[in-house]
């Protein structure tokens, strides 16, 4: 089963293909306000309105094809695949100079597909360049040429690296996205906490985007989210002319996300900032001449090395109570506790909480304190604690070319970097290790 995903750009784009009856497909309006599937405010429109500046054609389509992308992810249940995984989906997608895109056509599929797991296929064709929106009289963000923009996520990690961008003195823009559920007050909650110290620094970019709901089961693993979030991040940052940078808050244990079990490989195991990933993404932008330079600069750092080496530490211990790393924040309602809490069982909350005991900081929090009371082995909680388990007892058996041959494991890495990347996932297992009382794997 292929689904065609029938994107239109624009309030006069009428495009329809000609499909077979039987032929699955969902449609995504994007610049198209009032469209019933459009998903939300347009990201480019709101660019405009509060600075004044147009990103480039190119920039913008490519928030188009992310975000068809990201609707496709949500709204194609995996469980009518084959294998219950595995979807075939066909992007249609209008651009400006359909033949620059046709020439990253195949290295957006594969990127993709690395990222979902999924078979993609992506077909372009030409739309005429859209009415620009009309700038405002005055800007409500002042976004000077050089500005270095951020992922924001309201996590651990984003705070990490917007505190070491603001403490230099410097402009920076923030830009994060939500969607339906609980991420948008964590994220004003950590603004709020920011700009205490920092507002005249922070250029904030807040965007909401998100599929209308309709009366199907939809997808939540969201491989695709990664996607939209660095495109709406290059968007932002493309405004800052030549040398424009767009800085990638991650560190190396998460980036590389080595599967902790033999059931966990392949896409089973997110890769949202994998270092594949952002090298692909490197050559695509350059192939459709979008001059915005990728920055990864915590790839080699642990969590808790991030939490240790910040440069605003008492921000950071203000803030960081505010910020929120878990993979189902709403599981709290179900336990009685109030929905955005850490559910303190799944792999993120579990490397959060160990960066912070690394870290000597206070670990906050957790509906289900897997440290003072480890669930049972056949609870639903226990799945992720008892792989970290496993994971940690197979890598203190493990010799220097086993530990190579992991990290090797979960996708194309630069030889160069490899014994780096090594080092960086020891050392984050470790910080779990330590966490879970397992005692040192240094």
């Amino acid at each position: 089963m292929n689904w065609k995903v029938i994107t239109l750009v624009g309030p006069n784009d009428d495009y329809q293909p000609v499909l077979d009856a039987t032929t699955p497909r969902l449609t995504v309006a994007l610049r198209r306000p009032g469209d019933v599937h459009s998903l939300g405010p347009d990201p480019i429109a709101a660019i405009v309105a509060a600075t004044g500046a147009q990103p480039s054609e190119a920039a913008a389509d490519l928030t188009s094809v992310a975000m068809a992308a990201y609707a496709a992810d949500l709204r194609i249940p995996r469980s009518l695949a084959e294998d219950s995984w595995t979807r075939d989906i066909t992007l249609l997608v209008p651009v400006v100079d359909s033949s620059r895109w046709d020439g990253v056509r195949q290295r957006l599929e594969a990127f993709l597909g690395f990222l979902t797991g999924d078979r993609w296929q992506i077909e372009f064709r030409e739309r005429a360049p859209l009415e620009q929106p009309k700038p405002p009289k005055k800007p409500k963000v002042v976004f000077e040429t050089g500005t270095t923009a951020c992922l924001f996520s309201g996590g651990l990690d984003s705070l990490v690296g917007v505190l070491d961008l603001l403490s230099t003195g410097a402009p920076l823009a923030l830009v994060g996205h939500h969607g339906a559920g609980v991420t948008n007050p964590v994220q004003q909650n950590v603004l709020a906490g920011l700009r205490r110290t920092f507002s005249p620094l922070m250029r904030e970019f807040m965007f909401y985007v998100q599929p209308p709901k309709d009366h199907t089961a939809g997808e939540t693993s969201m491989r695709s989210r990664s996607v939209l979030f660095l495109a709406l991040g290059i968007a932002v940052a493309s405004l800052a002319g030549a040398g424009a940078r767009l800085v990638v808050a991650e560190n190396g244990l998460i980036s590389l996300n080595v599967p902790l079990t033999n059931a966990r490989i392949g896409s089973s195991s997110t890769r949202t900032t994998h270092p594949h990933v952002m090298a692909a993404l490197r050559d695509i932008l350059a192939a459709l001449g979008v001059p915005v330079e990728i920055d990864l600069p915590y790839r080699f750092q642990t969590k808790g090395e991030m939490l240790q080496n910040v440069q605003a530490p008492d921000a950071l211990a203000e803030i960081a109570p505010l910020s929120a790393s878990c993979s189902h924040p709403e599981v709290g309602r179900y336990r009685g506790n109030t929905p955005g809490t850490h559910c303190g069982y799944c792999v993120p909350c579990i490397i959060r909480r160990a960066s912070l005991n690394a870290a000597g900081m206070d670990h906050g929090s957790y509906d289900v304190d897997i440290v003072a009371n480890l669930p049972a082995a056949d609870s639903e909680t226990s799945r992720d604690p008892r792989a970290f388990q496993i994971a940690i007892a197979r890598l203190r058996r493990a010799t220097v070319a086993q530990t190579l041959a992991a990290v090797a494991s979960t996708g194309p890495l630069p030889p160069v970097d490899m014994e780096a990347y090594a080092r960086v996932y020891r050392r984050g297992m470790n910080e779990v290790s330590q966490l879970l009382g397992l005692g040192s794997l240094l």
